[in-house]
Formats: C-alpha cells, structure tokens, sequence
C-alpha cells in the first residue's frame, strides 16, 4: 500500500475502493488490532493479530485462516 493510501483511515480507504466499484460491496474486513474500526458501520469486523511472529510485515497464514473463516461464519 502506498504511503498516503496507509495514513487513510479504514472508512476513507472502504469508501474509495467502493466509489470506483460504484456501489456498497464490501460486507466484511479483517484488520489487525493497532486499526481504528470505530467509524466502520454496518461490516463486520474482523479485528485479531494477523502479523507473522518472525516476519512482521508478512501474515501469518493460520492466523489469516482464521480470521477469514470467522468472517465467513460471521456472513453466514
């Protein structure tokens, strides 16, 4: 993620990626623990360490797994 992109908070971010779809499509997000989720309405929120204990910038892919399936879950 660029620079400017990575000081967006979450709703900005969500709300750009939708404005270029052109509608409401994103239902549910994964973020690790440090981001502000406060302004996120109406997703879920999936909100867990995700980062790879040896490599920081990396996700661990247990980890990852099963903050994917607890969104799946959480969608129905």
């Amino acid at each position: 993620m660029s620079l400017p992109a990575a000081n967006l908070k979450l709703e900005s971010k969500l709300a750009i990626m939708e404005q270029y779809v052109g509608k409401k499509v994103i239902d549910a997000v994964i973020v690790g623990p440090k981001e502000d989720v406060s302004a996120v309405k109406e997703r879920i929120v999936i909100q867990e360490v995700l980062e790879a204990s040896d490599i920081p910038y990396r996700h661990d892919r247990q980890l990852l797994h099963s903050a994917l399936e607890k969104a799946l879950q959480a969608l129905g």
